[in-house]
């Protein structure tokens, strides 16, 4: 029997069970119209949160003191003799850490100043949009200037080129006008999206705006030459600020760069658990197929033993039987990814960063994904009603 005359007896079988038919098809539309959904969304949640991490410019090592103690300062002169006295270390820089409030005509907020050097954009990943960063010569001289984030730009300005404007900043309770000179790409925006308005904005100013050379630092932001192991460098800091610059207390030294692998790991755990729920809805879909079809070997054994008998072969059958499972189901993943896609799209209407999203792609492999699990599901029905005996069944 000809390939073209077993799909059309399948097709012709699958009629002949309309309303079977109907359902098994509107199951696989479900099943793959749900997996659509869910991985699509899941992947495009997973991107935000991975473009989040890096946004927050975290990376390298960073020393701290878990609890003080008695001997030489933690200060920014320690993160000069940490560059100088270990070859290691490529950059460090110390970063003094304060709260207070910022300004703007009728805007207002919170926000947590990090004072920093000219140092910024080689130890912190950050992505500038506008501007520049801080130079030696403003460290040195405290000027009041500073670089936000483009959230607070819009927030503040109602744009993200706001180069030369002015925010007045409360810093240790007395309010100073500052000129924003850089605006870096969003920090606070993942943040901001889980904890809503608990999460305070991030605002660079000088370190000397907030600290001078020797008082207190709160940590040493550490980059390491390319070659380094990042576990030796740490004892290397730790013993080397100890020994040789005597700083006393309990020095801690943490990789930033793993913890944030770390939660890189838990984002793709989370993916995989959510595939794995869109998978059962696939397979349970899959399963109903298979159970249709079992029971319409059953039905059919008269009619199979009459082609077994007039000269079909079994593989014709076995054939009849898979082509009808892909069919059904191939149907189903056109349907369910036609009705999965056109959800997608009108949320990308709503929320723009949605398109980022390769739905063509994910639309065209599903139906495929659904015709193979087809195939798989039918290869049970298929083979059961081909070892059909014909005058058993007749």
């Amino acid at each position: 029997m000809k390939r073209r005359d077993c799909l059309r007896l399948a097709l012709r079988q699958a009629r002949g069970t309309l309303l079977r038919s109907v359902l098994c098809v509107l199951s696989v539309a479900a099943g793959v119209c749900s997996m659509l959904l869910i991985v699509c969304t899941v992947a495009f949640g997973s991107a935000q949160v991975r473009d989040g991490l890096d946004a927050l410019g975290l990376s390298g090592l960073t020393v701290y003191l878990e609890k003080a103690g008695g001997g030489a300062a933690f200060s920014a002169e320690q993160a000069d003799a940490l560059e100088q006295g270990l070859p290691t270390v490529s950059r460090a820089m110390a970063i003094k850490a304060g709260s207070g409030q910022f300004r703007t005509g009728h805007v207002q907020g919170s926000a947590v100043f990090f004072g920093v050097d000219e140092k910024l954009g080689e130890v912190m990943q950050l992505r500038l949009l506008h501007g520049s960063l801080f130079r030696a010569q403003q460290v040195d001289a405290a000027e009041r200037v500073a670089v936000i984030d483009s959230t607070l730009a819009k927030k503040l300005f109602r744009r993200e080129n706001v180069i030369g404007k002015q925010v007045r900043l409360v810093i240790g309770g007395e309010e100073q006008i500052y000129e924003i000179i850089g605006v870096i790409s969003s920090q606070a925006s993942l943040l901001a999206g889980i904890a809503g308005p608990f999460i305070p904005n991030m605002i660079y100013v000088p370190y000397s705006c907030l600290a001078g050379a020797q008082e207190q630092a709160d940590q040493i932001f550490v980059q390491c030459v390319a070659e380094a192991d990042t576990a030796a460098a740490g004892q290397q800091l730790e013993r080397f600020l100890r020994e040789r610059q005597q700083v006393g207390g309990e020095i801690a030294v943490r990789s930033l760069s793993g913890a944030l692998d770390t939660a890189d790991e838990l984002v793709g755990i989370v993916t995989l658990a959510f595939f794995a729920i869109a998978s059962i809805a696939f397979v349970v879909a899959m399963l109903g197929v298979c159970s249709s079809l079992l029971a319409a070997a059953d039905e059919r054994k008269p009619d199979i033993g009459v082609f077994l008998a007039i000269g079909a072969q079994p593989q014709d059958i076995l054939r009849i039987f898979l082509y009808q499972s892909m069919a059904l189901c191939l149907l189903g993943g056109l349907i369910g990814s036609a009705f999965g896609g056109g959800l997608l799209w009108l949320l990308m209407q709503r929320v723009p960063a949605l398109s980022a999203m390769e739905l063509g792609r994910a639309a065209l492999l599903f139906p495929l994904a659904a015709m193979l699990g087809g195939t798989v599901c039918g290869l049970l029905p298929a083979l059961r009603a081909s070892r059909l005996d014909p005058v058993d069944t007749m």
